[in-house]
């Protein structure tokens, strides 16, 4: 054995050996992800390090019967290794889903036939003979080929092209370090490629050996240069392809001296580089920014870029003011080298600072406390509200601000709400001002808990202290006010009884005026003040109530107050939301029918009709139907000055319609087939929300239809006490006479200076 024959035999354990180093670094770097292309080229690198170690072992053992059974070993466990190659490269390119298990099959049926032949020796298919050969003083084995054996070249040359095409077409579509680290892994897959062409052709100046195992090695070496300079099983070129060109995300690689790798589309197009920006001075691509020099040292940040004309560059369309960028600096395979990523998030800051704007400049006070009632978080109206800044609030607890007769109020409902995810609670209170003086504030609290962005009670809170003054202004007012009349009424009525038992025929005439006027004001007072304390006194938002037994006892109690009224009921089982006071509804919409009506026998028809949603109360008359102004006042839900005010009803009617969230409306002309009867002047029709399931009203707990009383007028200082309001009266009625005059009555001529002057309108 001489010296070219032991460097020919350590090239080829040296190349097992650089194979299998390659193959286990490639394993450890791809171990904790499950990477394909990693595991097709440990396969590949080990294959190929098997084949290098039967080689040197066929070398060694010369001539003999082990060295024959090394020839065919190293031919039977080098046919994984072209599939292998293939595999990588599919998957390396970026073509894994083409890999499936069918495929990798039809893959492995040339290499597995190979192999079985090899294994099996049947005579003439693979070597026609095997033969003894010298080279460099080196005696061994050389099989000869025959057809099998050059088919199994042809094809692993046919795979071994696709192969380095692959790569190639990577290199083209790569740039920057990730076409270099493609096209370094084409040069080391073209070495073996270009070993087994050789051996197929077989010029004479080549050794009669398959020297390919000992080329694997060289290109294991090569391979390993793509690995730690180029970051092979890091970033691949179909990052580039598929995810890094494709992105919309602005994407630069810097070095470890902040010099640019690498720019995408969108980064190029962002920061308006010329080119592709491989080469400059991260300084000189990205804003020169306190944000963009931290985020170089690994800190995210946020981006401003600004061109100057106030244009945004990364947008076909030019939209007005900066652009914000979210960056990101994650490091890439090698020590020194980071990923930059800019995503751009204008309009979604866009929309945070408006909707910050919206909060920062609402009148109302926008709060957020967590369940101890410590504030996270006060909106600046409270500056202008309360007189507090807000800085000085936040990290404090609210309820220390609150006036100590309001705390357990608005405590406790928080309190109940705290396990209750969304619940909403509507709280009113007084809180100090920084003068000293105490505001009444209006709000809600919701509980937002379960909410990442908020995570605490969202408070939405209003200044209320003008209305509450003025409400209390009002009440006093009002109470004063009724107060005196009821007084002023008594003394005037006592002093007309007066005049009536001594005066004249005419002077007694003009005192029983003076009565009945009195007494129609003062009943008008009473009636007024039932409706409002009843209205206050009264829980809106409805109970189940048997609307049935509603519109049964409106017509017994019609029947009594009209027995001239035609009255027909038509009202099916029904069961409603809503409060004490439907049937007061009921009965004023009924007695307004028969109390206004322009003929003898007023004909009116209560029905009720429902379904799974609704339940709908109509009331139609032949009467002249509702003024027009009246009805115009209560659809529109604004109120006008009232004809005598007779439309008082009608908006009692739709204060309690509408405190059971229910509806009002009016037909005029129903239609032959929906008119109960002929010449129908007005449907009322009153609809209501049906209950569900076996929500029944309570038993022993209906309503009182009469639940807004005349009420008793009370005894007041200042004059006799003989008269009492009628407590039967409606309160239409009751307004309209106050404020007609009586026709009956003659009015005063001019020269009749000693009579009382007639009653205004």
């Amino acid at each position: 054995m001489d010296t070219a024959s032991e460097i020919l035999i350590v090239a080829t354990f040296a190349s097992a050996v650089v194979s299998t180093v390659t193959g286990t670094l490639a394993y450890l770097r791809t171990r904790e992800r499950r990477d394909h292309a990693g595991i097709s080229f440990v396969a590949l690198a080990y294959g190929g390090a098997l084949w290098a170690v039967l080689f040197g072992l066929q070398l060694l053992a010369g001539p003999t019967q082990a060295g024959y059974v090394f020839l065919r070993a190293k031919w039977v466990l080098a046919t994984p290794v072209v599939t292998s190659a293939l595999l990588f490269g599919l998957y390396y390119t970026g073509r894994g889903d083409w890999v499936t298990p069918r495929r990798t099959v039809l893959l492995s049926v040339e290499p597995a036939v190979a192999a079985a032949v090899l294994v099996l020796d049947p005579s003439g298919v693979v070597f026609t003979r095997v033969v003894e050969q010298s080279v460099y003083g080196l005696r061994a084995y050389v099989g000869v080929p025959a057809t099998g054996f050059v088919l199994h070249l042809g094809y692993g040359a046919v795979v071994g092209a696709a192969f380095i095409m692959l790569l190639a077409e990577a290199a083209t579509r790569s740039s920057g370090p990730y076409r270099r680290q493609a096209t370094t892994v084409a040069l080391a897959a073209s070495l073996p490629l270009a070993s087994v062409v050789l051996f197929a052709v077989g010029p004479a100046w080549l050794p009669p050996f398959d020297t390919t195992p000992v080329v694997f090695g060289a290109a294991c070496l090569v391979l390993l240069v793509a690995m730690y300079r180029y970051d092979l099983f890091d970033v691949a070129p179909v990052a580039h392809e598929t995810v890094f060109a494709g992105l919309d995300d602005a994407i630069v690689v810097v070095d470890e001296s902040d010099r640019v790798l690498e720019t995408n589309p969108a980064a190029r197009e962002a920061f308006d580089v010329d080119g592709d920006g491989v080469g400059l001075a991260a300084e000189e691509l990205l804003p020169d920014t306190e944000e963009v020099a931290g985020l170089l040292e690994g800190d995210d940040a946020e981006v401003t870029l600004d061109d100057g004309g106030g244009q945004r560059r990364n947008f076909a369309a030019s939209v007005s003011g900066p652009t914000y960028f979210e960056a990101t600096c994650e490091p890439l395979g090698r020590e020194g080298v980071r990923l930059l990523v800019f995503r751009d998030v204008t309009e979604r800051t866009r929309v945070e600072r408006r909707y910050r704007a919206y909060v920062e400049h609402a009148d109302d006070i926008i709060a957020v406390a967590d369940a101890d009632g410590v504030l996270e978080y006060i909106s600046p109206a409270v500056e202008g509200v309360l007189g507090h800044d807000p800085e000085g609030l936040e990290g404090g607890v609210f309820t220390n601000y609150i006036h100590p007769d309001d705390r357990r109020s608005v405590a406790e409902p928080f309190a109940e709400s705290l396990d209750r995810p969304g619940e909403s609670v509507r709280v009113s209170f007084r809180v100090e001002h920084a003068d000293g003086g105490w505001r009444t504030l209006d709000g809600v609290g919701v509980n937002r808990f379960h909410d990442p962005n908020i995570g605490g009670y969202l408070m939405t809170l209003r200044d209320e202290t003008r209305r509450e003054r003025y409400e209390q202004r009002l009440r006093v007012l009002t109470r004063v006010l009724r107060h005196d009349l009821r007084n002023e009424l008594n003394v005037v009525l006592g002093y007309a009884d007066v005049i009536a038992a001594t005066a004249d025929d005419d002077t007694a005439e003009y005192a029983e005026r003076i009565q009945r006027s009195a007494g129609r004001l003062a009943s008008l007072g009473d009636r007024v003040r039932g409706v409002d304390r009843t209205l206050q006194s009264t829980d809106h938002g409805g109970r189940p109530v048997d609307v049935a037994a509603v519109a049964d006892e409106v017509a017994d109690r019609a029947r009594d107050q009209f027995p001239e009224m035609t009255l027909t009921v038509d009202a099916e089982e029904a069961v409603a939301y809503a409060d004490e006071l439907l049937a007061t509804a009921v009965w004023n919409v009924v007695e307004n029918a028969g109390r206004h009506h322009d003929g003898d026998t007023p004909r009116v028809a209560l029905t009720v009709s429902s379904d799974d949603e609704t339940v709908e109360i109509r009331v139609a008359d032949d009467g002249p139907g509702i003024p027009d102004g009246d009805r115009a006042a209560v659809e529109s839900g604004h109120e006008t000055q009232l004809q005598h005010a007779s439309g008082i009803g009608l908006w009692l009617v739709r204060w309690i319609v509408d405190g059971v969230d229910g509806e009002l409306t009016f037909v005029d002309d129903p239609g032959e087939e929906a008119a109960p009867f002929p010449d129908v002047a007005t449907v009322v029709v009153v609809r209501l929300r049906a209950t569900e399931g076996d929500d029944d009203p309570p038993v022993g707990d209906q309503i009182d239809p009469w639940s807004v009383p005349a009420g008793a007028t009370e005894v007041a200082d200042g004059g006799p006490t003989g008269w009492r309001p009628r407590d039967d009266t409606p309160v239409d009625a009751v307004v309209e006479e106050a404020l007609t005059p009586d026709p009956s009555a003659e009015t005063p001529t001019d020269e009749s200076t000693d009579e009382a002057p007639a009653d205004d309108d």
